[in-house]
């Protein structure tokens, strides 16, 4: 069985059951860990902001300054692809990057485009 992950500060468990039992201070919803639910990936990226790292742990520990949720990056758990997709209006570009650094009109807890995964 693959290692498990938080997807909010990249803590790693063997399984599920070990990572949500413990607590995570970064966790803006809960007071525990909850999972990544992507593949695991060479590079992972920001879903608010689009800035890379080649770890989770490494990702979560930055500061993110379009979260709306937190403080710091939130991994995208999505698949890589040739273009991403608004979750709220629908605008494409071909990275997460791009997509994430356009304002969106109908983002409710946000200026700027979310993907979808």
């Amino acid at each position: 069985m693959a290692d498990v992950y938080c997807k909010y500060c990249g803590e790693r468990q063997s399984s599920i059951r070990f990572l949500t039992n413990l607590r995570c201070r970064k966790n803006p919803h809960g007071e525990h860990h909850e999972p990544y639910e992507g593949d695991e990936q060479d590079r992972y990226y920001c879903k608010y902001c689009g800035d890379s790292q080649s770890s989770i742990r490494f990702l979560t520990n930055l500061r993110c300054r379009k979260n709306p949720h937190g403080e710091h990056h939130e991994p995208y758990e999505g698949d890589e692809q040739d273009r991403y997709y608004c979750k709220y209006c629908g605008d494409s570009q071909s990275s997460i990057r791009f997509l994430t650094n356009l304002r969106c009109r109908k983002n409710p807890h946000s200026d700027y485009h979310e993907p979808e995964r």
